[in-house]
């Protein structure tokens, strides 16, 4: 149940509501010294977010009352889990305006505060985690103690963020918060609306694979998945790192003259070689530290790392083209393709899960490479110069 619970919000499309790429644009256009542009983005997109989280509290308490939580995670629900996941709710809609200090700090190329505060909360987490364990803690606290982290780290992130800016970024959030607006307003729903469909696109892709395994094969199918999935999420956290950087980058170059295109194949190819590598890596290592991990009661096969492997190779050889299409018009392109095989991808994905844990991710690999991978690299090579808009 935790690992059902815990990931649900990854299958919100909400996460920063496409507030990052606005940020990001704003930053790197906003030469102004009163930063009006960036003080109206981030403001915008938090009282976005805030409101985002007031609705899903709301729902996710009233599915709770109902009852609904408990029939939708099938066999992998226990008892109590409709105020396990009414909590969770409340948490997490509480942490959804402070991600916005991930978003500055990776503007600003302060990627590796990030990652240090990524590594603190795991840290936080699994003192949390140890503590509940010796108390005997039901399984509810645990769900909380993960979502309470994500407070912790977001607030800190965005107490830094806001120095790195120079600008009161947490009392912008409060005046949110207690009704008083701030007047600073920027557009940024061009930017941000497609983003929030590719971030939908990927989740309901992605983070649905329990959900399928647990209605169409077994308990232990989720749990082989769950296993195999330990290792190549941070595989794909790794990947990630290495990619968000080009995003700032990116933005500067596209308003750049000159072609880009022999930089953009090499990057290309310098991620496919790391997402080989990695890949290797969970082949080799994931079947017998999965298994060991779920103290041999369940069996991670290796045709189930084979296939995460592969899905981390194609998304490392997205990973430029996706970053370089982060403009207004890239993103639009991005929303259709990636909704697009969202959809393929879970069509396929329910009958693919009666092979077992591997079903699923092997539609994901299939979906990716004909409805992502392939048009977007058509797209950005077959124009005559790449930062062309």
């Amino acid at each position: 149940m935790f690992a059902l619970v815990t990931t649900l919000p990854a299958m919100l499309p909400i996460t920063d509501l496409g507030a990052c790429a606005a940020i990001v644009e704003a930053i790197t256009h906003d030469r102004s010294a009163e930063r009006a542009l960036v003080r109206g983005a981030f403001a915008s997109a938090a009282r976005n977010l805030m409101r985002a989280g007031g609705l899903i509290a709301a729902i996710g308490v009233t599915l709770a009352l109902l009852g609904v939580w408990g029939e939708m995670l099938g066999d992998a629900a226990q008892r109590g889990t409709d105020l396990a996941v009414a909590g969770a709710a409340v948490l997490f809609a509480c942490s959804m305006p402070l991600v916005l200090g991930r978003s500055v700090l990776m503007a600003v190329n302060r990627n590796q505060t990030a990652f240090a505060l990524q590594a603190a909360g795991s840290v936080l987490l699994l003192v949390l985690v140890v503590l509940l364990a010796a108390l005997g803690a039901p399984t509810a606290t645990f769900i909380s103690a993960f979502f309470f982290t994500q407070c912790v780290v977001g607030a800190v992130g965005v107490v830094l963020a806001g120095r790195f800016l120079r600008m009161p970024l947490l009392r912008i959030i409060f005046r949110g918060v207690r009704g008083r607006e701030s007047e600073d307003k920027a557009p940024i729903g061009h930017l941000a609306v497609p983003m929030t469909v590719v971030t939908a696109a990927m989740a309901v892709a992605y983070a649905t694979d329990r959900i399928v395994l647990s209605h169409t094969a077994d308990a232990t199918a989720v749990a082989g998945y769950s296993a195999g999935a330990q290792f190549f999420a941070p595989a794909s956290s790794l990947l990630s790192a290495a990619g968000l950087p080009l995003w700032v980058l990116f933005a500067h170059r596209r308003a750049s003259e000159g072609s880009h295109r022999r930089e953009l194949v090499r990057l290309t190819v310098y991620f496919g070689a790391g997402g080989l590598a990695m890949g290797a890596v969970l082949i080799a290592v994931g079947p017998v530290a999965g298994s060991w991990m779920m103290h041999e009661h369940i069996h991670v096969s290796a045709g189930l790392m084979a296939a995460f492997a592969a899905l981390l190779l194609v998304q490392a050889l997205g990973y430029p083209a996706n970053m370089w299409l982060t403009d207004a018009g890239g993103l639009r392109f991005q929303a259709t393709t990636f909704s697009l095989m969202a959809v393929v991808n879970l069509a396929v994905s329910i009958p693919l899960a009666r092979f077992g844990a591997q079903g699923p991710v092997v539609g994901s690999v299939a979906s990716y490479t004909a409805l992502v991978l392939v048009p977007t690299l058509l797209k950005l090579f077959g124009r005559a110069r790449p930062n062309a808009r």
